[in-house]
């Protein structure tokens, strides 16, 4: 059975005042990009390929933002005509015949999703509670024989996550409820709402104090911020010192990883040997105008390559002691400006490449190194930055 994935993203973040009377909670800037698509980046690259926003608070800039469809990557806004509250909202996905993982917009745990999905039962995530101290019933969860129950003092909270069946979400009816409250509170009363425990950290911006801590915390959850990406061999076919744009001939699924990560908000930064310039068998002028020309192609395609570096020099003519050469790869001349300029060290980007050559300099350069596979690049990048967050 398919299971899509639907945001609630519909409210009014009132308990934030201020701060979200000109934009929803979910689309706060944190750390130079909203905050929902941390959300997103985290579902995508576990494979939730279907996603749909519920939306209803500043619907425009909602789907301004957020609605994207790439290879097999679609995320669409869907709008309320009134407000439905959290329960009445998912009354929209009536007509989407499948089951749902349901989300939160203005919370995150990096909780294992493959595990959760494994039962098809109706479920929620079980979060630890550092936050919430109140008596609310749903700050106070354990399991029993994998079922939710409550409890008077429970160190678990409800994680703003959950899956629900279809024939479920079919009983919804078009008006104004709550998920917590008339939906999920009555399935844990009859005993029918089964949990899920994670000890990862849960983040829920709709409480001031939380918001201020987390541009420090998502930098530690999902640091990411920029990919950096070997150029001949692994966005585009090696015919050997290619600098015509009719030679310039994209692998599979490149067009597309540029435009994710740019819609994601992860900086796409070239690292290129050119040493044809030096070898004499182009100019500089001709590389400059390939790049005119790819970037052109991108634009078109709604996507950009964020910045380039390039190596012209012939490593033949040049000394060891050059200083030219140190840009040159499997030195990390060129890594290390890039790094300095973007302020990247080990810990927020990587490097992809399909040669020896770029694995010793990023090595060189003290960050990770994922070698190009045999695979669409976007599904090769999906799963290292999985890695890359997991490890």
């Amino acid at each position: 059975m398919k299971t899509n994935l639907a945001i609630l993203a519909g409210g009014f973040g009132t308990r934030l005042k201020k701060i979200t009377k000109k934009i929803p909670k979910p689309l706060i800037d944190i750390n130079g990009k909203p905050f929902i698509k941390y959300i997103l980046l985290y579902s995508i690259i576990n494979n939730i390929n279907q996603i749909y926003i519920l939306i209803r608070h500043k619907k425009l800039l909602f789907k301004k933002t957020l609605n994207i469809s790439l290879a097999n990557i679609k995320v669409k806004c869907i709008s309320e005509n009134k407000p439905m509250g959290t329960g009445g909202a998912l009354f929209n996905l009536k007509k989407i015949k499948t089951d749902f993982l349901i989300l939160n917009g203005d919370s995150i745990s990096l909780f294992n999703i493959i595990e959760f999905l494994k039962l098809k039962k109706n479920k929620i995530l079980l979060v630890k509670n550092k936050t919430y101290k109140s008596n609310n019933q749903l700050n106070n969860l354990d399991l029993r024989k994998q079922k939710v129950i409550l409890k008077k003092k429970s160190i678990y909270m409800n994680g703003g996550v959950y899956y629900l069946k279809k024939d479920l979400i079919n009983k919804i009816s078009p008006k104004k409820s709550s998920l917590e409250n008339d939906i999920i509170l009555p399935l844990i009363k009859k005993n029918m709402l089964y949990g899920f425990k994670t000890n990862k950290e849960f983040l829920d911006i709709g409480i001031k104090k939380n918001f201020i801590k987390a541009p420090k915390l998502m930098r530690k959850l999902i640091p990411i911020k920029a990919i950096l990406f070997d150029r001949d061999g692994t966005l585009n076919k090696d015919f050997g010192y290619v600098y015509k744009y009719k030679n310039f001939k994209w692998l599979k699924g490149s067009v597309d990883t540029i435009k994710l990560l740019n819609y994601l908000g992860i900086k796409v930064i070239i690292i290129t040997n050119q040493s044809g310039i030096g070898r004499g068998y182009y100019n500089k002028k001709d590389f400059l105008i390939l790049t005119e020309k790819i970037n052109l192609y991108l634009k078109k395609q709604n996507a950009k390559i964020d910045d380039i570096y390039y190596s012209e020099i012939n490593p033949d003519l040049e000394n060891n002691i050059s200083k030219k050469l140190f840009d040159r790869k499997p030195n990390p001349g060129m890594i290390l400006k890039c790094m300095k300029k973007y302020n990247l060290n080990k810990k927020n980007c990587f490097f992809v490449g399909n040669s020896i050559v770029d694995k010793i300099a990023a090595k060189n350069a003290g960050i990770r190194f994922y070698q190009k596979e045999n695979k669409s690049l976007i599904d090769q990048i999906k799963q290292n930055i999985k890695h890359f967050l997991e490890n």
